[in-house]
């Protein structure tokens, strides 16, 4: 839709976000769902014809933004500043065992719904949205290149996006000692099976900035927000 004069020409139409992932590129329709809860916020994403982001996909979204000041840019760390982003892939902590990692589960009762049984046989049958990490990673304060060979980061964002967190997680080095540094919230053992989705924020205290990736967040907060990936096959705003 379109509106032309002599003087001017307004076009309305969507803006949308094209960034490189895995060797290829996606792209996010940038119209901001919630804020609101996990559910309420993928609700919203999918009412629009649109997929949710996966951790990994969400932390292809977030790079080029701390390399640039476009306004888009800026509005989205101000976003992870203020409230953070969802991003859609869950994680099930088994006791004893590990943890499972899966790119949008079903969503059952306000959370993610896994089954290790389903899970087993998905990893057996070379599922790529399914992943397990044996507990003996590391969780809290580290390293941005520690957060990029984590384990579980790794797990939750592919072994692409665990360096693309660790370069935006340099972006905070200009604070003193453990100011700065990146975060990683988990769980290194359980003592029953939980199931937790994932988020990336700035840190809610602005006198200690660094990134914040979640993987324990129990869903029913209602700050987070995400931006919907077009789905593949549809035509771009740019080739319509």
């Amino acid at each position: 839709m379109s509106t032309k004069t002599k003087e001017y020409e307004i076009r309305r139409g969507r803006t949308e976000i094209e960034v490189p992932h895995r060797g290829n590129v996606i792209t996010f329709v940038y119209d901001k769902h919630g804020p609101g809860n996990y559910v309420n916020v993928a609700e919203s994403i999918t009412k629009a014809d649109l997929d949710r982001p996966t951790m990994a996909e969400t932390a292809s979204f977030i790079h080029p933004a701390f390399q640039s000041d476009e306004k888009e840019f800026a509005e989205i760390k101000e976003l992870m500043k203020n409230n953070w982003l969802w991003a859609f892939t869950g994680s099930l902590y088994v006791p004893g065992k590990g943890v499972y990692v899966q790119d949008n589960p079903e969503i059952r009762n306000g959370m993610p719904f896994m089954e290790e049984s389903q899970l087993v046989r998905k990893l057996d049958a070379n599922d790529l949205s399914v992943r397990f990490v044996p507990f003996g990673f590391k969780i809290g304060v580290m390293t941005s290149m520690g957060l990029a060979k984590n384990p579980y980061v790794v797990a939750l964002a592919s072994e692409e996006g665990a360096e693309k967190l660790a370069q935006v997680a340099d972006k905070y080095r200009n604070k003193p000692y453990l100011w700065g540094k990146p975060y990683l919230w988990g769980f290194t053992s359980v003592d029953q099976p939980l199931t937790r989705v994932s988020a990336l924020d700035s840190s809610w205290d602005l006198d200690d900035l660094r990134l914040g990736v979640d993987g324990s967040n129990h869903g029913d907060d209602w700050g987070g927000c995400a931006f919907g990936v077009r789905k593949t096959g549809e035509a771009s705003r740019a080739e319509k």
